[in-house]
Order: C-alpha cells, then sequence, then structure tokens
C-alpha cells in the first residue's frame, strides 16, 4: 500500500516527510502501457509531486507538476489532493532508442533544458504558481529549489525510483524542512548526508522513515500524520460529454451529420470512452432547444 507519513523532530525542529509511491507507479505503467523510461520518469514524478502533499490543509487543495524537457521523452505531467488521489501520464510513452537498455540512464531521454510549473488550486480556482528553470532537467533539484526560493524553507530533497527487469520497481522519495524556529547549525549537519548520498543509498535499499530518523540522528521523531496514497482518476463519462457541449454548435451537427462515434481517451488513467451520435444529438437539442437536431 502507497502512503505518506510526516514526522517532526521536536528538538532540532526539523520535519520529515517520507512517500512510497511503488503501487501507484506501476498501476499507470500498466495503463498507459509505458515503457521502461517513460515509466521510471513518471515513478520519479509522483514521488515530487506525493512529498508535497504534506503541505495540503484543506480537502478540496490540489497540487500538480507539470515538467517540459526538449528531449524525446517530452516531460509529464502529474498532481495530487488532500486526500491522496495521485494521477500522471508522460507525454511520450514508449522510446525505442532507449527502453532497450537494463540501466535506464534518464538524462539522454530528458534533453538538455527543460522546466516545471507548480500550480497551487482548489477548486475555486488557482493559489499560486510558479515556474523553475532545470537545465538540465532533475526533479529533485527543482523541488529543493521550489521549496528553498518560493516557500523560504530551507528544506533537502531525495527521490529513488528504480526499475527490474524493465519495470518499475520501486519509488520513494525523502523531504527534509527546517522549520522557522530551528537553528542553521542545527540543518547542515543533516544536509550533508543528503549531500554525500547516504540518505540517496537508504532510500535504494527501502529503509522506511524511523530507521532513516536513526541514521540522521532524528531520535525524537514522531510520526504525526500517515496518509494512504493510490493511483485515482477523476475522468466520467458526464466531464466527457461535458467537454463535447462546449464544441461549437456547427461542428456538433458535423460530427452528427457524419454519423461519428468519437473515442476519447483519458491521458491520466487512459481509459477509454466511446461517445455514440445519438448522444451528440442531444447534447446539441440541449445546447439549441432544437426539437430535431436531425433535420
Amino acid at each position: 500500500m502507497d502512503r505518506l507519513l510526516y514526522g517532526f523532530s521536536k528538538e532540532k525542529m526539523i520535519s520529515l516527510t517520507y512517500v512510497d509511491v511503488t503501487e501507484t507507479a506501476r498501476e499507470l505503467e500498466r495503463k498507459h502501457l509505458s515503457g521502461p523510461t517513460a515509466a521510471r520518469f513518471l515513478a520519479e514524478a509522483l514521488a515530487a509531486i506525493a512529498i508535497m502533499s504534506s503541505d495540503l490543509g484543506q480537502e478540496d487543495e490540489k497540487l500538480a507538476m507539470q515538467a517540459q524537457v526538449n528531449g524525446p521523452l517530452g516531460g509529464c505531467f502529474v498532481d495530487v489532493t488532500k486526500s491522496g488521489n495521485l494521477r500522471g501520464y508522460t507525454n511520450a510513452k514508449i522510446l525505442n532508442e532507449f527502453d532497450g537498455i537494463e540501466n535506464i540512464a534518464l538524462d539522454k531521454s530528458l534533453g538538455e533544458s527543460g522546466s516545471i510549473t507548480f500550480t497551487h488550486s482548489t477548486r475555486l480556482g488557482i493559489i499560486s504558481q510558479h515556474q523553475i528553470s532545470c537545465n538540465p532537467m532533475n526533479l529533485r533539484h527543482g523541488l529543493a529549489r521550489y521549496f528553498n526560493d518560493f516557500h523560504q524553507k530551507p528544506t533537502a530533497i531525495e527521490i529513488s525510483a528504480t526499475s527490474r527487469e524493465h519495470h518499475v520497481h520501486h519509488a520513494v522519495g525523502l523531504r527534509m524542512t527546517r522549520l522557522p524556529e530551528g537553528l542553521s547549525e542545527d540543518f547542515v549537519p543533516f544536509l550533508e548526508r543528503f549531500n554525500d548520498k547516504t540518505i540517496k543509498k537508504a532510500l535504494a535499499q527501502s529503509v522506511d522513515i524511523m530507521v532513516m530518523s536513526e541514521m540522521l540522528g532524528l531520535t525524537d521523531l514522531k510520526i504525526i500524520e500517515q496518509r494512504t496514497l493510490s493511483a485515482k482518476c477523476t475522468c466520467s463519462r458526464e466531464k466527457v460529454l461535458y467537454s463535447i457541449s462546449c464544441l461549437p454548435i456547427e461542428e456538433l451537427r458535423e460530427m452528427i451529420a457524419r454519423k461519428e462515434s468519437p473515442d476519447v481517451y483519458c491521458h491520466f488513467c487512459s481509459q477509454l470512452f466511446s461517445i455514440k451520435p445519438e448522444e451528440i444529438a442531444r447534447l446539441l437539442r440541449e445546447k439549441t432547444g432544437e426539437g430535431d437536431s436531425n433535420e
């Protein structure tokens, strides 16, 4: 079961957020029919956005992250809600040039330049939006800059997403943040454990948050929040029909005249919605008030 754990050290005034999104990454890999390169990058992105979600307070809050790169992968889009619902997709799903490599090196598929856009919103609209240049793309560095630069929260990030036999093996991440009451001199020694790859190696070995806290010397760490994370899409037939109803009237009439039955795929979960001509005719009648849309 995927989860988020949030812990706090009162002695050092440091918080830890640990996420495991392995099952979600595997499920989306299957649903999108992704190759190993795209699947691993999406796994990293899911871990990154899940790490951010510990800051969400209200039930209708959502965080989204869009990464754009000039490499063949193109980028990705992921989002998460307060309740732990994760969604995401990559622009490209199959990269024949890279997918046959056992130890996938993401850097070449991502290219030399990119950007990350972070959006915080509720059902009423956007609360904030920030964009960071990443040359080359590195989600770990971009996320750390987001917290340090835009939110003035001294933060260290580590993400570990690995593949085995060309499929996602595990995807986890850790965030360490110094609270305003904490001291810089207390924070720096812990930061070094991120910089010297100690934390990266521990995550790769699936070390849990309590062992991680012992490694960091946060012996008084207490877990104060736990959330279940899962792949859950908000798409529905009703939403698809609403989107079609927003098309111009003449376009709807042309679809009816050609007896089209459009297939609509959800980018997030790859679910297929086959729309029938009579449904389009009903949408046109509702939009225009016409008694017979086929005349």
